[in-house]
C-alpha cells in the first residue's frame, strides 16, 4: 500500500514521462542498498552522494552543523575550514573561491567574469558536454537534449568537436594526430565566430560517457588560448574530488587553468558547488555574484566532512584501487567480446564502450534485472559508483558484466 502511495505522489513529478523510477530503497550500507524486500544493489550510477550510504563520520559532522547557530552574514567556521581544504587540495594554484548553490551556477559566473575580465564575449564549449541546465550553461551544452526546442540560445557560444580519439570526426589515427581537432577549432574562431574568445570551458572527463582528453591536448589547449588572450575554464564538476583518483584530474598534467569548476560529490549529495580562480574583478565587479545559499553552513560542513573522508579516511587510495580493478575487469570484456569494445576512464569514472545502442541497452538492462544499478549513454555502459566501492564489488561488477555480455 506504501508504495503504491508513493508512486501515486511521485506521478506528479514533472519529470515523470522521461524519468526511470527506480526501487524504492528503505537501507544501505556503503555501495550496497536494500529495498523494502530485501533485495540488495549495488550503486553505480551516483555522483553526489560519494560515501555512500550511512557513512558515520559524515552524519556526526552534519549532527554537530546542525546544532550550531545559523545566520546570514555571520562567521562560518566550516566555510572558512572548506576554504583552507580547497587551497591546500589545490596545492596554492588557485587565490580565490566563490561557493555556489549548482554546477550550471557555478560554470555562468566563471564564464561570465571571463567575459568582463577580457572584455570579450565569445566561449567555446565542445560536443556533447554537459555544464548545465540554466539558460547560458545549457547553451554551452553540446547535449542536444539540453536545448532541443529551446530557443533561442545565449548567443555568443561556439560549440567544437571533443578530442574523442574512438569516434574521430577527422578520421585520425591517435599515434600520429597531432590534434586535428584543435586545428579546426582554430578554422572555426576564424570563419564563424567574432574573434572575441573571452573563454574555452571543458569537461576533463565528459560526464555522459567518460571520454577524456588524450595526454598533450589539454598542454596544447593552455597555449591556444594564452596565444588569443583567453581564459582557460576547466569543469571538473563531476571529475573533481577525487573521482578519478586524484583530488582533480587537471593534476595529472599539471596544467593549471584560470578557472577550476567544482561541484557534485563536494557536498555528498547537499547543494554546493562553485569555482576556483586566480582571477580578480574589480570591487564593483563583485556584487552581482553576492547571495544564494552555496556557503550555507550545512553545505560547507558538508564538504568538510568529504574533504576528511577523502584525505584522513583513505578513500583516495579505495577509488584508486578498487577502479583499477574494475577497469581490469572491462578490458577483460573488451578481449572477450566483440560486442566490448573499450574501456575507458579513470579512478570510479568509468565506461565501457559498446558496439551499437542495442547491445548497450540489452547489457545495461541485463545488469540493472541483477541489482547493479549503472548508467548508459547512448553505446557506452557508464560506470560512476560511490567512492567507496569496495575492491572486491568491483569484482563482482565486473563478473556481472561478463554474463550480461556472454548472454548476448
Amino acid at each position: 500500500m506504501q508504495r503504491e502511495r508513493t508512486q501515486s505522489a511521485l506521478s506528479h513529478d514533472i519529470l515523470a514521462p522521461v524519468r526511470a523510477q527506480g526501487p524504492e530503497l528503505v537501507s544501505g550500507s556503503g555501495a550496497e542498498l536494500f529495498d523494502a524486500e530485501g533485495r540488495r544493489y549495488i550503486a553505480l550510477n551516483e555522483l553526489s552522494v560519494c560515501l555512500g550510504a550511512g557513512n558515520r563520520h559524515f552524519i556526526e559532522v552534519m549532527q554537530q552543523a546542525l546544532s550550531r547557530p545559523a545566520q546570514s552574514g555571520a562567521v562560518n567556521p566550516y566555510k572558512a575550514r572548506l576554504y583552507e581544504r580547497l587551497l591546500e587540495a589545490t596545492n596554492g594554484d588557485f587565490s580565490y573561491i566563490h561557493l555556489t548553490s549548482s554546477g550550471s551556477e557555478a560554470a555562468e559566473w566563471a564564464v561570465k567574469l571571463a567575459r568582463k575580465l577580457t572584455g570579450k564575449t565569445e566561449v567555446v564549449s565542445y560536443w556533447n558536454s554537459i555544464h548545465g541546465r540554466t539558460q547560458l550553461s545549457a547553451s554551452m551544452s553540446g547535449l542536444p537534449k539540453r536545448k532541443t526546442g529551446y530557443g533561442p540560445l545565449d548567443p555568443g557560444v561556439l560549440l567544437t568537436p571533443y578530442p574523442d580519439c574512438l569516434h574521430c570526426p577527422f578520421h585520425c589515427e591517435p599515434q600520429s594526430c597531432r590534434f586535428a581537432c584543435l586545428d579546426f577549432l582554430s578554422q572555426q574562431v576564424t570563419f564563424g565566430s567574432a574573434q572575441e574568445i573571452a573563454a574555452v570551458v571543458i569537461e576533463l572527463c565528459q560526464g555522459a560517457s567518460h571520454l577524456c582528453p588524450p595526454p598533450g591536448y589539454l598542454r596544447a589547449l593552455r597555449a591556444w588560448t594564452r596565444e588569443r588572450g583567453a581564459l582557460l575554464i576547466f569543469d571538473e564538476i563531476q571529475s573533481g574530488m577525487g573521482r578519478t583518483g586524484r583530488m582533480f584530474r587537471y593534476q595529472a598534467e599539471g596544467v593549471v587553468p584560470d578557472f577550476l569548476l567544482i561541484g557534485k560529490a563536494l557536498g555528498n549529495g547537499l547543494h554546493i558547488a562553485g569555482f576556483l580562480t586566480s582571477c580578480q574583478p574589480e570591487k564593483q565587479d563583485l556584487y552581482a555574484l553576492s547571495g544564494g545559499s552555496g556557503d550555507a553552513v550545512l553545505s560547507c560542513a558538508a564538504a568538510c566532512a568529504v574533504f576528511d573522508e577523502l584525505c584522513e579516511g583513505g578513500l583516495l587510495d579505495n577509488i584508486r584501487t578498487a577502479g583499477a580493478r574494475l577497469r581490469a575487469g572491462l578490458e577483460r570484456c573488451t578481449e572477450k567480446y566483440d560486442k566490448a569494445v573499450q574501456a575507458r576512464g579513470e579512478g570510479l569514472a568509468l565506461a565501457l564502450e559498446c558496439a551499437d545502442e542495442a547491445s548497450a541497452a540489452a547489457v545495461h538492462n541485463a545488469l540493472h534485472r541483477d541489482g547493479y544499478l549503472c548508467g548508459r549513454t547512448g553505446t557506452a555502459l557508464v560506470f560512476k559508483p560511490p567512492f567507496v566501492l569496495t575492491p572486491e564489488q568491483a569484482d563482482e561488477v565486473a563478473a556481472a558484466v561478463d554474463r550480461a555480455f556472454a548472454a548476448l
